[in-house]
């Protein structure tokens, strides 16, 4: 008898299935109205179970693609970066010198300059907020006269160029020569690390050479008045700054953020 009850009840529970479905689509099709009840309490009744699944799919989704989509940006960037750096030393090369863009700076106006700090830096009034960076160069009149060296929310701390502990790479727009500005803390300024055997000229003209996305390359510095003596083969030459050093109310903060925009 158990026997047979173990072979009866699959057959059994199959046709009680058969026949409630059988039932179940008769009712639907004669009454559509139900069709739609049934449905509403189905999905009410799976919606409690399901929505924590759904929302944890969604999610994992979501952090899937926004990773993939994270890496193929950085790897992007990387290319670009590259490339224009790759373009930049062709047209420093090449001698064709690429101005900063307006839009790419930051107009600022200088708020304090001690007497005794003279040549070596100065306060202006935009700072962090304004998209200042540290390290950023600053212009006047489109010439090159510091970098930021401290920042704070609404100001910085720009090192001119005339301070001895100022050193940026230049290059001399005629030959391409490599060097070094330096200044020696009471407004002279120098072009270092030129080999003696080089023929450098009074009047040609100094400006920025590759550095940084904060410094880029092309921003005049001044110009050559002569060598000084040589030393351990190299001849040092004196640079006659662009800007008006003593005369400094309005500068440009060359902002990389911008650029980026």
């Amino acid at each position: 008898m158990r026997i047979m009850d173990r072979e009866l009840k699959p057959w059994l529970h199959g046709v009680v299935s058969v026949l409630l479905g059988f039932i179940l689509l008769w009712t639907m099709t004669a009454f559509p109205v139900m069709n739609y009840r049934f449905l509403d309490i189905v999905n009410n009744v799976l919606y409690y179970p399901e929505k924590p699944f759904m929302q944890l799919r969604s999610l994992i989704k979501y952090s899937s693609n926004w990773v993939l989509e994270r890496s193929s940006l950085q790897e992007r960037v990387s290319q670009l970066e590259l490339k224009n750096r790759i373009m930049s030393e062709a047209l420093q090369k090449a001698g064709i010198i690429m101005p900063a863009p307006k839009d790419s700076t930051v107009a600022a106006q200088v708020t304090l300059r001690y007497p005794e700090a003279w040549w070596q830096e100065m306060r202006i009034d935009k700072g962090r907020r304004d998209g200042i960076a540290e390290g950023a160069a600053v212009m006047s009149e489109g010439f090159l006269i510091g970098r930021i060296s401290r920042l704070g929310d609404n100001y910085a701390w720009v090192e001119l160029i005339t301070s001895s502990s100022f050193f940026i790479a230049a290059a001399v727009d005629e030959t391409r020569d490599l060097g070094v500005i330096n200044g020696d803390d009471h407004g002279n300024l120098k072009l270092l690390y030129i080999p003696e055997e080089r023929k450098l000229k009074r009047g040609m003209s100094v400006s920025t050479s590759l550095m940084s996305e904060l410094v880029p390359p092309g921003i005049p510095i001044g110009s050559i008045i002569g060598p000084e003596e040589p030393k351990e083969g190299f001849m040092p030459m004196k640079i006659q700054a662009g800007a008006h050093l003593t005369q400094l109310y309005a500068v440009e903060v060359f902002s990389a953020a911008r650029v980026a925009k």
